[in-house]
């Protein structure tokens, strides 16, 4: 059975990253719990956990979610903030990718639909967070400007 449209527009950002600066990613985000910054390393770090699981690939010791947060609010420069966006988008397309490897049993295709679906939820909470703390410092559109912001 192919499942590859169940998940057809999960991995969608909206262009929550998209033209994001240093100052942008944490610089002047104090009043809020968590940066930017923050929150695209600690997507990073939990997504390859779940890449790896996809692969069956188990870890040593447990995952730990705390230690995906990192104390750094602000990327060291543009040249780390653009990678780690690049990284990112990496890690979607290869959430993508698996859609299209079929499992060998019933049951690892359901774990890895489980795994997909688990990350979408993940992913589309951390980017409600991005997009709020975005728009409250106007560097992205409200609602009524979406769809000429999505369609440029």
């Amino acid at each position: 059975m192919n499942n590859h449209y169940l998940f057809d527009h999960a991995w969608d950002t909206f262009k929550a990253f998209d033209d994001l600066t240093v100052e942008g990613s944490g610089l002047d985000q104090a009043e809020f719990p968590t940066s930017i910054w923050q929150i695209l390393r600690h997507l990073i770090t939990w997504q390859a956990f779940q890449l790896r699981q996809l692969q069956g690939t188990m870890l040593a010791k447990p995952f730990q979610e705390d230690a995906t947060w990192s104390r750094e609010r602000v990327p060291s420069d543009e040249a780390v903030l653009q990678a780690a966006v690049q990284e990112f988008k990496g890690q979607l397309a290869a959430f993508q990718a698996s859609l299209t490897q079929p499992a060998a049993t019933d049951e690892q295709e359901l774990t890895k639909h489980q795994i997909l679906q688990e990350v979408a939820l993940h992913l589309s909470f951390h980017l409600g967070e991005v997009v709020l703390i975005r728009r409250l410092k106007g560097s992205y559109p409200l609602p009524h400007q979406m769809k000429a912001f999505l369609q440029a």
